[in-house]
């Protein structure tokens, strides 16, 4: 019996050894995602616009763009955050978010392959590059004033304002079909952007440095606003693509705004 009781107990702990060693039968767990590139801005140290055949990097697919003017596309959502990366890195600031008014949008889409610097410059106008303090009531007049083109002037257009990944907003069509579309939901990090609250954003001259009133655009404070000259938006999304490598598409998902503005 004792022989038995003895034979037992080394079975259940040679059992309970294999089971500390063997895995519960189940696939390994995933390994974590990797962390997301880090961008090397030592790689802009050299950067000259001027250069046109310079590789800045590799587009891992097509961006996509086609009326981008009217709608969010993955083409749009990279020039923004090009944007909004880019002045972060120059101005050693906190910037909340970029926005630009997607009628400047000079080219449809960005082809698979080599990126060049050309490319890039001929992606954009010559807007230079301001960083300003907004109050979230501007920044509502702004959205708000393109999407629904109520003042005159041929800049007045209808066309959809382009956010970094920071910003959403929802166009809502009108009723009847004839009157202008609505910016609504306007959110900042996923919360409502407040009237009283200060921003400080990464946008170009036509909307930073605007000094006319008759427009729907905020007339800023000289105090308010940063340039970075020479540099443009054209720039600045250059070298954010020298110091990130590869542009895949998938980094740039739709979803920022929802909705299109009909175009005239």
């Amino acid at each position: 019996m004792r022989n038995k009781l003895l034979a037992g107990i080394f079975a259940i702990l040679v059992f309970a050894a294999l089971a500390g060693c063997r895995h519960d039968g189940g696939d390994p767990p995933p390994p974590p995602p990797p962390p997301p590139p880090v961008l090397d801005w030592s790689k802009v140290a050299d950067y000259d616009s001027a250069d046109g055949s310079r590789v800045l990097g590799k587009a891992a697919a097509e961006l996509d763009g086609t009326n981008g003017r009217y709608q969010e596309t993955v083409l749009g959502n990279f020039i923004m955050d090009g944007i909004a990366e880019y002045a972060r890195y120059k101005s050693g600031e906190k910037i909340d978010f970029a926005l630009h008014n997607g009628q400047n949008l000079k080219k449809s889409s960005l082809p698979e392959g080599d990126i060049s610097n050309s490319d890039i410059l001929a992606l954009l106008g010559t807007d230079k590059l301001y960083v300003c303090t907004f109050t979230g009531k501007q920044v509502k007049d702004v959205i708000e004033g393109f999407v629904k083109s109520t003042t005159g002037g041929s800049w007045s257009a209808n066309c959809a304002v382009l956010v970094s990944k920071e910003v959403s907003y929802t166009i809502t069509p009108a009723t009847p079909v004839t009157d202008p579309p609505q910016a609504t939901k306007i959110k900042v990090n996923g919360i409502d952007i407040g009237d009283e609250e200060e921003y400080r954003i990464a946008v170009g001259d036509f909307i930073g440095n605007n000094s006319n009133a008759n427009r729907f655009f905020p007339v800023l404070d000289t105090e308010k606003k940063t340039p970075y000259d020479p540099t443009t938006l054209a720039q600045a999304v250059a070298q954010y693509v020298l110091a990130k490598g590869t542009i895949n598409p998938s980094d740039y998902p739709l979803g920022r705004y929802r909705g299109a503005v009909l175009p005239k």
